[in-house]
């Protein structure tokens, strides 16, 4: 291993270091643990959103996915992120706007649906789902870390993926802004380190040209020995796929990541609902170079290596191509790159999954407990290393590409919450039987669909649950107003604020201090 990896790899590890223990002085309550304190910036929302985004399903995924079927690529995954990124100043601006926001996703859920419940089973259903989708998306990190990370360093991917474990170890200190710091930090590397390997296929293949007129003709098999491609599918907008099952992806992606928890969650962490609304917009502005970037490394890579060797999957297509191709310099930041994206998502995932075990079902299951905000943000820090260790240990046999994964967990995500989240933003009228039936009819509906291999479960599990809304709404009451007047009315009542401050535990004295602090909206 050339001496340039080392040596790239030890300057993001003291760096990262260096983030995470500045920002981890700025966590003084569980909100700054769970939310940034909802008082984040347009820099670090900005950057913890791009980061996010761009995962190793993103930037090892969608790049593998382009060598196996060609710019198909294109239209399941790329377009169907950037509909849901684009839709999302909407969700923001709704999610951002009461004045005292919900810590969690489940929380959010609770406050909209069941204000006056002492227990709420709904806040418990929703985050035993969003442990287990986070789980797996974790899981998925962890892999894309591994490969990175024993090629970096040569040591066999079994051992390698156990690094994930100290950067995990200095980014959930600070909970939630130690993961925003440094993913802006991870997605500056992530735009630079993608340009270096941009740069080397373009210099490697004679440019985007050849590129296409290599990938217009080739009949290599993905693997050698494999079966071989129909010559020119690659450039057909359906691939290998057939149009059912790649709308089926399309539709999943868009609609299930627009709803996706850690958006929303992202969306509270804002100072304002500004500052919500910029930040996602930014986001999609961002994006766009970085997923050129992809798509042309993708492509070229095809020209470059027309086949993996046997027993390779697609998801090794970037660091093969950047250790063949790349030089030294150029190959580390292309690779560090992709280990930041994968330590990036991983440690915001694993926050995810920690917050919904001790904040949201913990509760849910002990209401009568006091909550004391300095033990509680040291047990989320222990629940999430705990997790961490979990999803390392289950990602010693590697599962199924990674790209699909994320597909499957958005589609299950978004046939649960897509009218829940929707109908409880922009329809005072939607109510608690609603949010029931929407989820558990969305959620059994996606698997039974998955199970039997429908074409696509996203859309069966997504009708059945507006149905299911729907019936369940018109058959029952309208809801109190204190579940929805903080998302429709520029001052909510003093009744509403009041229901706030019971479910987030806090005294009358101390929410309106946090109040009267707030900035204007």
């Amino acid at each position: 291993m050339d001496i340039s990896y080392i040596i790239v790899f030890g300057l993001y590890v003291v760096f990262l270091a260096w983030t995470s223990w500045k920002s981890s002085q700025q966590v003084e309550s569980l909100s700054d643990f769970t939310t940034g304190g909802h008082r984040m910036g347009l820099l670090l929302g900005v950057g913890t959103s791009v980061a996010t985004w761009v995962s190793v399903a993103s930037v090892m995924g969608v790049p593998g996915f382009l060598y196996r079927t060609g710019i198909a690529a294109i239209i399941g995954w790329v377009a169907g992120w950037f509909l849901a990124t684009a839709i999302m100043p909407i969700l923001a601006y709704k999610v951002r706007r009461p004045e005292m926001p919900a810590r969690t996703f489940p929380e959010f859920i609770r406050m909209r649906y069941e204000p006056f419940q002492k227990v709420s089973y709904l806040q418990l259903i929703v985050a035993v789902l969003m442990f287990v989708g986070y789980f797996i998306f974790s899981h998925l990190q962890v892999v894309g870390f591994g490969i990175v990370f024993s090629t970096i360093t040569g040591i066999p991917y079994e051992w390698a993926i156990f690094g994930f474990l100290v950067f995990l170890i200095m980014t959930c200190t600070g909970g939630f802004w130690s993961v925003a710091a440094t993913d802006t930090v991870n997605a500056i590397l992530i735009l630079v380190g993608l340009a270096f390997g941009l740069w080397a296929v373009l210099t490697a293949t004679g440019g985007i040209g050849n590129i296409l007129d290599a990938v217009a003709v080739t009949t290599a098999p993905v693997n050698v020995g494999g079966p071989p491609m129909k010559a020119g599918i690659m450039l057909t907008p359906e691939g290998s796929f057939g149009w059912g099952a790649l709308m089926a992806i399309f539709m999943a992606n868009a609609m299930g990541a627009s709803v996706s928890p850690h958006w929303i969650a992202r969306f509270m962490a804002p100072k304002n609902t500004k500052a919500a609304v910029l930040q996602m917009m930014w986001t999609v502005i961002v994006l766009i170079p970085i997923f050129i970037c992809l798509i042309i490394i993708g492509l070229g890579a095809k020209a470059l290596l027309p086949s993996l060797p046997a027993g390779k999957t697609t998801d090794y297509i970037m660091p093969l191509i950047v250790q063949q191709y790349a030089p030294p310099l150029v190959g580390a930041m292309t690779l560090i790159a992709i280990m930041a994206a994968s330590v990036s998502t991983a440690n915001s995932m694993l926050l995810h999954c920690g917050t919904s075990i001790y904040y949201d079902i913990y509760r849910a299951l002990f209401p009568n407990r006091e909550i004391n905000e300095a033990k509680a943000t040291n047990h989320l820090r222990i629940s999430v290393f705990l997790l961490g260790i979990v999803a390392v240990l289950s990602a010693i046999k590697p599962p199924m590409l990674l790209a699909m994964g994320f597909t499957y967990v958005y589609g299950a995500f978004g046939a649960a919450f897509m009218w829940p989240v929707w109908f409880g933003l922009f329809w005072k009228r939607m109510n608690r039987s609603g949010a029931y039936a929407g989820i558990v009819i969305g959620t059994v509906g996606f698997i039974a669909a998955r199970v039997m291999n429908a074409t696509n479960p996203f859309v069966v599990g997504a009708a059945l649950s507006l149905v299911a809304v729907l019936i369940a709404v018109f058959a029952t009451s309208a809801p109190p107003k204190e579940s929805y007047e903080a998302y429709f009315e520029p001052e909510a009542s003093e009744s509403t604020k009041e229901v706030a401050r019971r479910i987030q535990q806090e005294s009358d004295e101390k929410a309106k201090e946090k109040l009267a602090l707030a900035p204007g909206k």
